[in-house]
């Protein structure tokens, strides 16, 4: 759950049907030159288990490299093991700067793995990998850590408006297909942050440091819960806390956003100017494709020709990825009132495509996890009321039919209970968020007694990329204390500036 990277219910390259059914879950924003894995004294004294070897991950970062087998079937402790799949940055600094509490980064989706995600972000990290090791490891059912992808999904000759039964039906097939490799009931947040905290002993850290954006949050949290007394300090970005349930109340706090970017862009000058009928432009829009249109347009990815009906469904959702980004959430006015004005359809459509091709996310992880941890808690009254008051379409009762047939894994009593911690924390959000807006983060900041909210207005989904965050970021990881972190830094942020021509803002 990223000021890129919003992650799609398959991987991508993957066929357009899915990105216009499915839209974007959790995600997160998202090379460094560095030493060997001893680096003076410290890590001469350090002596992991598991043997790392020189590596070179995405984009060229040097890091090294390793895996730990656990159980997939962690209770039995026995049976099949999956390799989990590590990568460690270590500390850059001298060994006299160079602390013994790594951070360990956790990804968004459910379905990204860390390090196909953080490698080309890991210079948000570099003020903290300059005196600790950052610590990469791709989750149960994600990349090289028996990675559930689905071939079925990944025909390019599917066809594009591929109806929803043969749509589901293709998921189900991609249930069945990962059954012969996997017992899906056993790739859980639970299991992951046992497998993490295995990591973290096979590395031998005492203590860690925690940076989790979106899902990732989740998965902190529940590690928090876990292993209260190997965290140090955790920081909590684009916040996805026991209270939000996926699918459930997305149309609602997309609603929220929407309504937030209409009325931003009524208080400014520029925007107001050139578009003063913003909101009307839109709901036009949608109720003109009340009757489906057929449309083609070029593949952001390939460039290849997408042909396919273009329905209100289709293009709220498409709309509702473009919520997540607020340099993308400059651009819809421009786009919506082009479409207004012109009928075409297809910069808006582009887009929202484009988003939902940039971060691959391993689709049976998803589902192993959302359809035991989330869709049970989705009841089909409260969801269709909820989706009343929005302009959005369905987003629950597509999910909760695909779930009908997966694995139901048993969840801990306590896994959506608040969490009480006095571990220092920080968390961070973007108050245009649309499916993790500030609220979840302060349900959370309520149990969590040595913490600190950060909220940045007209920003969307994950910060960390923001301005001077990442250096704030680092100073809360080395002073674990924020009540004295200063973020003054962050005061004058504004927002990226709406585009009122296809030349760019105002000048």
């Amino acid at each position: 759950m990223a000021a890129r990277g919003h992650p799609i219910l398959t991987p991508a390259p993957s066929p357009p049907f899915i990105m216009k059914r499915y839209p974007c879950l959790l995600c997160l924003l998202l090379g460094l030159l560095v030493v060997a894995c001893s680096s003076g004294g410290r890590d001469e004294a350090r002596q992991p288990s598991i043997p790392l070897e020189a590596c070179r991950l995405t984009g060229g970062v040097a890091a090294q490299c390793g895996e730990l087998l656990v159980y997939e079937d962690r209770a039995a402790a026995a049976g099949r093991q999956i390799p989990l799949n590590i990568a460690v940055l270590p500390a850059t600094g001298s060994s006299n700067v160079v602390e013994d509490d790594p951070l360990f980064l956790l990804a968004g989706g459910p379905g990204q793995a860390a390090v196909e995600a953080y490698a080309q972000a890991i210079f948000l990290f570099a003020d903290v990998n300059r005196t600790r090791d950052i610590v990469l490891v791709d989750q149960r059912g994600t990349g090289e850590s028996n990675g559930l992808n689905c071939e079925v999904l990944e025909d390019e000759t599917l066809p594009a408006d591929l109806p929803d039964d043969e749509q589901i039906a293709l998921l189900d097939q991609c249930r069945l297909d990962l059954s012969e490799r996997a017992d899906l009931s056993l790739y859980t947040t639970d299991a992951f942050v046992a497998d993490l905290d295995d990591v973290r002993a096979a590395l031998d850290y005492d203590t860690i440091n925690l940076y989790g954006a979106s899902y990732g949050t989740r998965a902190a949290l529940t590690y928090m819960r876990r292993f209260p007394e190997r965290v140090r300090s955790v920081v909590l970005d684009a916040v996805a806390g026991p209270e939000l349930v996926l699918f459930k109340h997305m149309p609602r706090d997309g609603q929220r956003s929407l309504d937030l970017l209409f009325e931003r862009c009524a208080a400014d000058a520029a925007c107001n100017e050139a578009f003063p009928n913003f909101r009307a432009e839109y709901e036009a829009v949608l109720a003109r494709l009340e009757t489906p249109q057929r449309i083609t347009v070029a593949d952001p990815l390939s460039n290849k020709p997408l042909d396919f009906e273009l329905d209100r469904d289709f293009l709220s959702q498409l709309v509702f990825n473009s919520l997540y980004s607020a340099e993308f959430q400059g651009l819809l006015p421009l786009l919506v009132h082009h479409a207004h004005e012109t009928g075409d359809y297809a910069p808006l459509i582009v887009q929202g495509l484009a988003i939902t091709s940039s971060v691959s996310l391993y689709p049976g992880l998803l589902y192993a996890v959302t359809c035991s941890e989330d869709a049970p808690l989705i009841e089909a009254a409260e969801a269709a009321a909820i989706r009343a008051e929005s302009s959005f379409g369905d987003f629950s009762e597509r999910f909760t039919t695909i779930c009908a047939n997966w694995p139901r894994a048993v969840i801990a009593a306590d896994f959506r209970e608040p969490l009480a911690s006095d571990t220092p924390a920080l968390l961070l959000s973007g108050a245009a968020d649309p499916v993790t807006p500030p609220e979840y983060a302060e349900q959370v900041a309520a149990g969590l007694s040595n913490s600190r909210h950060i909220v940045l207005p007209g920003f969307g989904h994950g910060v960390i990329s923001v301005g001077c965050m990442p250096k704030v970021v680092a100073e809360f990881i080395r002073t674990a204390d924020p009540a004295a972190l200063d973020t003054t830094c962050l005061d004058e942020l504004q927002p990226p500036p709406f585009f009122v021509s296809f030349a760019g803002p105002q000048p």
